[in-house]
């Protein structure tokens, strides 16, 4: 066991990680009001991402993408439908509902793009291909020896 007087955060892989995640939230939600749409929360941009990338997404993968509850997610796209982002069609079955991106959610989806872009094409200048996909490969790595403990329900 660690001695804890001599813990150096900086040098710490559990805390690094906690506050990148942090950090990462938080600039998410000033990079999404500054580039994008200063009324658009980060996670209804993801939506529109998904939903763009995959049509026929079901509200229980979005919940699980997003990590959150099916009924929160539920009530972000009730606040989208009201924002005049999506339409909601009911399926024959509740679980089948299709979320359609109305004009609005495209041009914010594409600004977004465009913005994201900018932010990709500098991160690949800074690490080569290997890199990243080492990094990914450390992250999942990490996930895996955390749930090795406790398993994490993704919702």
């Amino acid at each position: 066991m660690r001695d804890k007087s001599n813990l150096n955060f900086e040098e710490d892989i559990t805390f690094q990680i906690d506050y990148t995640a942090k950090f990462n939230k938080s600039f998410r939600r000033r990079f999404s009001a500054k580039y994008i749409d200063e009324h658009l929360m980060p996670d209804e941009f993801a939506i529109i991402y998904f939903v763009s990338l995959k049509p026929d997404i079901s509200q229980t993968l979005l919940a699980k993408y997003l990590f959150k509850g099916k009924a929160h997610v539920g009530k972000i796209l009730k606040e989208m439908e009201q924002k005049g982002f999506i339409r909601r069609t009911a399926g024959k079955k509740s679980s089948s509902a299709k979320i359609i991106l109305l004009p609005k959610a495209k041009e914010i989806y594409e600004r977004g793009i465009k913005e994201t872009k900018n932010m990709r094409e500098r991160y690949e200048k800074e690490f080569s291909k290997e890199e990243i996909a080492q990094f990914l490969n450390f992250l999942k790595r990490y996930r895996n020896i955390l749930g090795s403990f406790i398993e994490v329900d993704l919702k």
